[in-house]
């Protein structure tokens, strides 16, 4: 009885290990991430409608899950580093820009807006880093700190090759 109990549990155990089926691999995402898409975007074609200057980004990847269940990161090139937005620049004591950005299923929009709520100047060329993380690239990185850009470059090995374009 010991050696058909060997044997049966000999049988199953091959059964198991012999019937892993693997299904076809799945599309590599940008950037050789399927879970995170990355772009730098910039432009100068603000528009004012006090009390701030907008920018509005099309940006395909930002669906309903993605602002649902995932990340849509946006970063403002200050200087050589990246600085997520939202964000507050203290031009003196007693005077600040801030940049906010509202994300909606293919897009963003970027608000420049000054603390005196007066026409600020037209903020000119300005360069940004979209990037995009669905649910399960979250999981992936749980303690990741998203205020660094450098750190979720490296987390999620970004390119720096893919740039967008304003689109209006």
């Amino acid at each position: 009885m010991k050696k058909n109990s060997l044997i049966i549990f000999g049988i199953a155990l091959i059964s198991i290990v012999g019937c892993t089926k693997e299904g076809p691999t799945g599309p590599a995402g940008a950037n050789g991430n399927a879970n995170v898409v990355s772009s730098t975007i910039s432009s100068s074609n603000w528009v004012f409608n006090s009390p701030s200057w907008s920018n509005t980004f099309t940006y395909p990847a930002i669906t309903q899950d993605i602002i649902d269940k995932g990340a849509v990161l946006v970063y403002l090139k200050n200087g050589q580093a990246y600085s997520q937005l939202p964000l507050t620049i203290f031009q003196s004591a007693s005077y600040s820009t801030s940049l906010e950005v509202a994300s909606f299923p293919g897009g963003v929009k970027i608000f420049w807006t000054d603390s005196d709520l007066t026409q600020p100047t037209n903020p000119g060329n300005q360069e940004f880093k979209i990037v995009v993380i669905a649910a399960s690239g979250l999981a992936q990185n749980p303690n990741l700190d998203f205020e660094n850009y450098d750190a979720v470059k490296q987390a999620y090995n970004l390119k720096e090759n893919e740039n967008m374009q304003f689109v209006k």
